[in-house]
């Protein structure tokens, strides 16, 4: 099985968890809604200039993906 390298990339696990859930916990919502945005504008910036233009534009729909299911507060761990 390969590895998804932008929804579920093997370095961003922490035992049973993704980071993602783990910074939805322990981040204030306002946090989290700072680093998503903060992703979004990080992986649209450099398209083309670090890994695959088109992965790095997936790696930024995944973080608005992520913010949308926060504000409309649909979060559930290991949904995504």
């Amino acid at each position: 099985m390969t590895e998804d390298m932008v929804k579920h990339p093997a370095h961003y696990m922490n035992g049973q968890k993704e980071l993602i859930d783990i910074m939805h916990e322990l981040l204030t919502p306002e946090e989290f809604t700072g680093a998503m945005k903060f992703n979004i504008i990080k992986y649209t910036d450099r398209v083309g200039l670090k890994d695959d233009p088109e992965q790095e534009l997936d790696k930024a729909i995944n973080y608005t993906d992520y913010l949308k299911m926060h504000l409309a507060g649909k979060w559930e761990e290991g949904a995504h």
